[in-house]
């Protein structure tokens, strides 16, 4: 089964430099002009002022249907494990020292008042390799979910195109969670509900933020809107507690932990349940730690996870390791060039280097580096590619679910569509895993 391709050979259509022919070439192009224009119109605009569109190249991919569910059960009980370290952790010394979480966000993590009830709700697994058996997860992400908005709306965008659609009603393929136009905003009044607020408390969502992209916030917007709901959008240094404003969304990556200085009201609010906010303080801020790879991957960890869960672990989880307490500096230096060394909340990329991409001299100084002491040091995963370009593959779940997917595509080894890389869709062969469609 492990060299089952992820992707359906006979369904992988993508008209970019370098790829294999296809004889859809020139519909899938139309198409694509379509979908671009979709994503400007229907998306980009509503950014306040308007973004950039989205970038999207013309490829559209299935999975393949007998790796698919295989896939699923990896990723999901990787999900599992990191929902286990994100409960053991206000109670683990070890974790504690390990993960190394800034002290403005650990304070809040251990203030917790039932640490054995945290879950990961809403969650990101980004991973590389082209078939099961190389597929491995690089990272987690909690904090993103306008990326799949986004994506589940440019899979619609394809589906009303004539070509592509008609193409994918004779494959039957069947629409996703995440191709439904109100899923976050419909998942997030449920989320409210299952946790006591009433039909009044669940009309109006605040959206906080911190300083940088709109997207996210403004794409919830667009959802609660139509579903004849109100949000507004806030610091959550500017929370102040109401019997309306019981619901809220926090886009906050922590690579910056300095403002949550001045968050005591809302985080106050969150952890004591008053502000119904998905993945609370105490699970994004572990979770979002990249060492928690390490934590999945370092023996020294194994008691905190099930044998079962430990074999699966093995088999999606890349050999990682802490810099300085798992790894020493000398082994780091002599496997440069399979190794690859991540910041431990680094985003878009920016907090990544690949060793085979750094001389030897270059690649000793990143390492010895004081200010990388405690980054984590993970094995380099051989990534599919699409022509000239790395791609990637990401799985979202949602609520121990998979809710959808896409991929990603750049001219070099670090993929993100913030450097310069481009979003692919990738539709699953299944009907919609666990809950009804939204």
């Amino acid at each position: 089964m492990d060299d089952l391709p992820l992707l359906d050979p006979d369904r992988d259509l993508a008209a970019v430099p370098g790829a294999a022919a296809h004889p859809l070439h020139a519909e899938l192009l139309a198409a694509h002009d379509a979908v671009r224009r979709g994503v400007a119109e229907e998306i980009a605009a509503l950014t306040s002022p308007p973004s950039v569109p989205f970038p999207v190249l013309p490829a559209v991919s299935v999975l393949h249907p007998v790796a698919e569910p295989l896939l699923h059960r990896r990723v999901l009980t990787a999900v599992d494990a990191l929902q286990r370290i994100v409960r053991a952790y206000p109670g683990s010394p070890l974790l504690q020292r390990f993960l190394d979480v800034p002290p403005v966000l650990h304070r809040w993590i251990v203030r917790h008042p039932h640490p054995g009830t945290l879950t990961v709700d809403f969650c990101r697994a980004d991973l590389f390799g082209d078939r099961l058996g190389t597929a491995r997860i690089l990272e987690f992400n909690a904090s993103s979910p306008g990326s799949m908005m986004t994506v589940g709306a440019i899979a619609r965008f394809w589906r009303r195109t004539p070509g592509i659609g008609a193409l994918l009603d004779r494959w039957r393929v069947p629409a996703g969670r995440i191709e439904a136009e109100d899923w976050f905003a419909a998942w997030l009044v449920e989320h409210g509900r299952a946790r006591g607020l009433t039909d009044d408390q669940t009309r109006h969502a605040d959206l906080f933020h911190t300083a940088g992209r709109s997207h996210d916030r403004h794409l919830i917007a667009q959802q609660f809107r139509r579903t004849g709901r109100t949000t507004a959008m806030r610091s959550p240094s500017d929370y102040t507690p109401g019997p309306g404003r019981r619901l809220g969304y926090l886009k906050h990556i922590p690579a910056d932990p300095a403002p949550v200085r001045d968050w005591d009201r809302f985080c106050a609010a969150v952890t004591d349940g008053e502000l119904v906010v998905p993945n609370v303080l105490a699970q994004r801020w572990v979770a979002e730690n990249k060492l928690c790879l390490a934590v999945l991957s370092d023996p020294r960890f194994e008691h905190l996870f099930p044998p079962a869960e430990r074999a699966v672990l093995r088999t999606i989880v890349p050999w990682s390791r802490k810099l300085g307490d798992g790894v020493t500096v000398e082994r780091a230096l002599a496997e440069r060039t399979r190794l690859v060394l991540k910041a431990p909340y680094g985003y878009f990329g920016s907090g990544v280097r690949i060793g085979r991409e750094h001389g030897p001299q270059d690649w000793a100084g990143l390492v010895r580096d004081p200010r990388h002491r405690g980054w984590l040091v993970q094995e380099r995963v051989e990534p599919a590619t699409l022509g000239p370009l790395t791609r990637d593959l990401s799985v979202a779940v949602l609520d121990r679910t998979v809710l959808g997917y896409f991929s990603r595509a750049s001219p070099g080894g670090i993929v993100n569509t913030a450097r310069g890389g481009a979003a692919l869709t990738v539709l699953g062969s299944l009907p919609p895993d666990g809950a009804a469609p939204f």
